[in-house]
């Protein structure tokens, strides 16, 4: 392996680790989404080229969160999702089978718990493996009910987002500088005064049942099942026959929303998933 080649990926991993925690510590954008991606892409081939990866390198890594306070052992880890830029590679992916596309929303994963109808815990995602708890910020955060009608145990999975409407609203009335909504939700997490809290209008949008005592086997129904309770999950599309057509179909649909600025929480993609919850553990 070339020295060269060594050299550009130590420079690539601190580009890449400086703009990460800049994005998760609230500060100013150092690159575009679509630029981190690209530049992580590159990343990982040539490690796969060279067989070497860094210490530091963030393929080796979990997003994180740098929220201050207690910390807290999740109970089913919260792990990032395999990338893809290509319609071609769902559609082997899925095999025929039932799939849903949803949106990756852009802003900070909280897992929320609950015990005999009652919020028990909030907690950041973390590393995957230990998070945050924010219990205390749950009554300034929209879409989180203190009590819940399902008495056993609930973990949902959701997207702490602010609007973009809330979002120009804020800055424009504090004065303050963040350079997206989703680094303004990320720095109130870390405030201590629940009235300021309130003040940035976050929202809490479920993306996934993480486990209930209800048997649900069906993606689809444990999201109407949320949603029964009371939840404002994620906005979900199946395709029950998931060709190359009828995928491009679904992504062009939800493109446009973007493109239209008819969506109003910021996205980073999307998300397809099984149906078949058994099939997609397997």
């Amino acid at each position: 392996m070339s020295e060269d080649k060594l050299e550009l990926m130590r420079q690539m991993v601190a580009q890449l680790n400086q703009a990460a925690d800049a994005y998760y510590d609230g500060k100013a954008e150092q690159m575009t989404d679509y630029e981190w991606d690209a530049l992580f892409d590159r990343l990982k081939k040539l490690e796969e080229e060279t067989g070497v990866v860094l210490e530091d390198s963030p393929t080796m890594k979990v997003s994180s969160d740098h929220t201050a306070g207690q910390k807290e052992a999740h109970e089913f880890l919260a792990l990032s999702l395999a990338k893809t830029k290509k319609p071609e590679e769902v559609e082997k992916w899925a095999e025929g089978k039932p799939i849903w596309i949803s949106w990756k929303l852009d802003g900070l994963t909280l897992v929320v718990t609950y015990d005999n109808g009652k919020l028990s815990k909030v907690v950041t995602r973390g590393d995957g493996h230990i998070g945050t708890n924010i219990t205390h910020l749950s009554t300034a955060i929209h879409g989180i009910p203190q009590t819940i009608s399902e008495k056993g145990h609930l973990v949902i999975r959701g997207e702490a987002v602010i609007s973009y409407e809330d979002f120009n609203q804020f800055v424009m009335e504090s004065g303050e500088d963040y350079a997206n909504p989703r680094n303004l939700a990320s720095g109130s997490l870390t405030l201590k005064d629940i009235e300021e809290v309130k003040k940035r209008q976050i929202h809490w949008i479920p993306f996934t049942l993480v486990y209930t005592e209800e048997e649900i086997k069906s993606w689809g129904k444990r999201m109407d099942y949320m949603e029964k309770l009371g939840f404002k999950v994620v906005e979900r599309e199946c395709i029950e026959h998931p060709t190359l057509a009828n995928i491009n179909k679904e992504i062009d649909k939800f493109t446009k929303k973007v493109t239209n600025a008819i969506n109003p929480y910021p996205v980073d993609g999307l998300v397809v998933v099984y149906d078949d919850t058994e099939y997609a553990a397997g």
